[in-house]
């Protein structure tokens, strides 16, 4: 049964750091973990402006680049990451989503003081109670 977790709080408040242990953590338990980051605001860059990928994504719906064993995908889609769960996703135990703090029907792990239901993390946390959290029904 896939496990669909969101790490939400606000910026520097640990979520990624968490997802690093969270995965290392079940993936060391077995379980297959994906990990999906959100990017509101269009910052993060794995394709450079003026690059064959970037002149052939204005023009195609999908576009790839392979090389060294990775792959990466850029596909025009809808932004409902619930969706792309489903789509890319479904193979996984476990995925880790980070952000969509406004995703209602899904396990939240909160970090900070972030105004949302779900799993608050405080200082007492251990990964073991989160862990717990994850994989319960």
């Amino acid at each position: 049964m896939r496990r669909i977790v969101f790490l939400v709080g606000y910026h520097n408040t640990g979520k990624t750091t968490l997802a690093e242990r969270l995965s290392e953590e079940l993936t060391k338990r077995g379980y297959k973990v994906a990990y999906i980051k959100h990017d509101p605001k269009g910052h993060g860059r794995t394709d450079k402006e003026g690059s064959d990928t970037h002149r052939l994504f204005k023009i195609l719906n999908r576009v790839a680049l392979l090389g060294a064993g990775k792959l990466t995908l850029w596909e025009k889609a809808e932004d409902d990451p619930i969706k792309v769960v489903e789509r890319y996703f479904s193979d996984m135990d476990i995925v880790l989503l980070e952000g969509w703090k406004e995703i209602k029907g899904h396990k939240k792990i909160v970090l900070g003081d972030l105004p949302v239901d779900g799993y608050k993390v405080s200082k007492d946390t251990t990964l073991e109670e989160l862990i717990e959290y994850i994989t319960k029904d």
